[in-house]
């Protein structure tokens, strides 16, 4: 979540032009919100002129609205992937609720006003990925341009009546989309059964794709077409990668919460050495031309 300008610190916006591990203890820690949208916890990983990804965490009973100086409404493509927990995330503009589980993800695309709530007793914690990036204006600065939403609604009522007849005609124009494991579109990587990649989100700013690759794993290096984040959920991954430019090589093994940055043109291949598999998430962002405004 980005503060709204003169409201508090900036967000952090860590850019980095290679190759890069972080750590998830080295991420940059922020807190957004006020007395009258509520607090999050940020841990951002990257911030460049393509792609914003960070952790965000509701503590129990948790939630953020918004407020005149946070207004929770932006320019972008935005998934918010939950780890651990459950978010349920409402559309407070139009009505629409929706309950989103760990392991499932949910995108809503811009000019769509949100809140979040933890209803549980543990944490939420949220992996958020968000294309055009905070640094092209697209958040806070594009938020504080538009009017205040002063009318707030947590119930669609077109559907009275008619329900679960109206689940097609739902579908057809939400604005809160969930996705996951059952919703994703599968494939192979390399043509390799060991290494699945199923897309949650292909949209013309972002995707988002789940990765699970199993033990022992060894694959060749494949060029990544767009800059991309790679944040592991599950078991211990290897990642080596290879910077375009200057042709020197990253190696590392990341564990869950851990993430690596890609550059456009990485060329790049994953290993599992151990005896259990392992999953990622990747996001994908598309570079906007540079006079394009939110």
């Amino acid at each position: 979540m980005t503060s709204a300008p003169g409201s508090r610190r900036a967000t952090p916006r860590p850019t980095y032009d290679v190759p890069t591990v972080v750590r998830r203890d080295e991420t940059a820690h922020h807190v957004w919100g006020d007395a009258g949208s509520g607090l999050v916890t940020d841990r951002v990983y990257v911030s460049t002129g393509t792609l914003h990804v960070l952790e965000y965490e509701l503590a129990p009973g948790g939630e953020f609205r918004h407020s005149p100086g946070n207004k929770t409404v932006f320019a972008a493509d935005v998934a918010y992937c939950v780890l651990e927990g459950t978010l349920v995330i409402a559309d407070p503009e139009h009505g629409e609720v929706r309950v989103v589980e760990a392991g499932e993800q949910v995108l809503f695309r811009r000019d769509t006003w949100h809140h979040g709530f933890n209803p549980g007793s543990g944490p939420t914690r949220v992996l958020e990925f968000f294309a055009p990036p905070p640094s092209r204006g697209t958040a806070s600065t594009y938020a504080v341009t538009r009017p205040m939403l002063e009318a707030v609604r947590y119930r669609d009522d077109r559907w009275a009546r008619r329900w679960p007849e109206a689940q097609e005609e739902r579908a057809a124009g939400a604005r809160l989309h969930v996705v996951g494991v059952s919703t994703a579109l599968w494939g192979f990587a390399a043509d390799c059964p060991a290494h699945l990649v199923g897309t949650t989100v292909d949209t013309q700013h972002l995707t988002v794709g789940i990765g699970r690759v199993a033990a022992g794993h060894v694959e060749d290096a494949r060029k990544l077409e767009d800059e991309s984040v790679l944040v592991v959920t599950e078991g211990e991954l290897w990642v080596d990668a290879k910077d375009e430019a200057t042709a020197e090589y990253t190696v590392a093994c990341l564990r869950p919460g851990d993430a690596a940055f890609l550059p456009r043109g990485t060329q790049l291949r994953v290993l599992v050495r151990g005896a259990e598999p392992a999953s990622y998430l990747l996001g994908s962002g598309r570079p906007v031309p540079d006079d394009w405004t939110p």
